[in-house]
């Protein structure tokens, strides 16, 4: 893959996305390095070499961008989520806390420690990256903290589409929220075969439902979705139906006062 193909393959359907009146954008994980020989990853270059460029299509658009990047702070690397506002303006970030094998061993990645939500004007978002989706408990941490939307940049390999897909509704479901992936697709002529990265990026509601797929290619994956729409289901069969986050939430607090013991005897 190469990185300035990559990158500028990016900012243009970032600047399309923009074009078409997206309030929120997320691009793919590491898009500074994706395509860079070892060296560039054990020192990444400038930030603003992507960052600007970013920045300046989130502002020219008045859109809200999750830039995912591997970020050098200090003597420590950081798989780095961005959270741009509509000015182009770093908001926050979020720091991958579940790293893979090859981010700890290979490229001396630091895992991020926290779980932290961003209030943009629209609605309060999470960002979960790439190997944090194996692990149901980082979607709850970021509901339960108030996401409506969680975000999901992702370098995915190692995994089929229909795995994939299990896991996205599954977290999407068990946590009664929006689920936006982003991922790298390949261009219209290279023939897709089994064994490459399946892409996906898409749009999941609350329910499970994939809003929107851009399959195995290089594209935009776009959707309006309705953040006041009700979250209802049924909180028991035969019980009442009610607003399944409160729900949850109420389930979550019952649990931890109860002191219940979950060590194994």
């Amino acid at each position: 893959m190469d990185h300035k193909r990559t990158v500028a393959t990016a900012l243009e359907l970032l600047d399309r996305a923009g074009c078409s009146g997206s309030d929120a954008v997320c691009l793919p994980e590491y898009l500074n390095v994706l395509g860079c020989d070892d060296g560039t990853w054990s020192d990444p270059p400038p930030l603003a070499e992507l960052l600007d460029p970013v920045a300046d299509l989130a502002s020219r658009h008045s859109m809200c961008v999750v830039l995912p990047v591997l970020e050098k702070r200090g003597d420590h690397r950081y798989n780095t989520a961005l959270i741009l506002d509509r000015t182009g303006r770093i908001v926050g970030r979020y720091d991958k806390t579940h790293l893979t094998a090859s981010e700890r061993d290979h490229y001396g990645v630091t895992p991020g420690d926290a779980y932290p939500v961003f209030d943009l004007d629209f609605g309060r978002i999470g960002v979960m990256t790439c190997y944090d989706g194996h692990f149901p408990e980082v979607a709850r941490l970021l509901s339960l903290n108030g996401a409506e939307i969680i975000f999901f940049p992702s370098l995915q390999r190692h995994i089929t589409a229909s795995l994939l897909e299990v896991q996205l509704r599954a977290r999407a479901v068990d946590s009664c929220v929006y689920l936006v992936r982003s991922s790298y697709g390949y261009p219209d002529d290279v023939a897709w075969t089994p064994g490459m990265m399946v892409g996906k990026s898409c749009v999941v509601d609350f329910e499970g439902t994939i809003l929107a797929d851009a399959g195995p290619r290089v594209g935009l994956c776009l959707q309006q979705i309705d953040l006041d729409r009700p979250r209802l289901k049924e909180r028991s069969f035969g019980g009442q139906t009610g607003d399944a986050r409160e729900a949850f939430s109420k389930l979550n607090e019952d649990v931890w006062s109860a002191g219940v013991d979950l060590t194994h005897k």
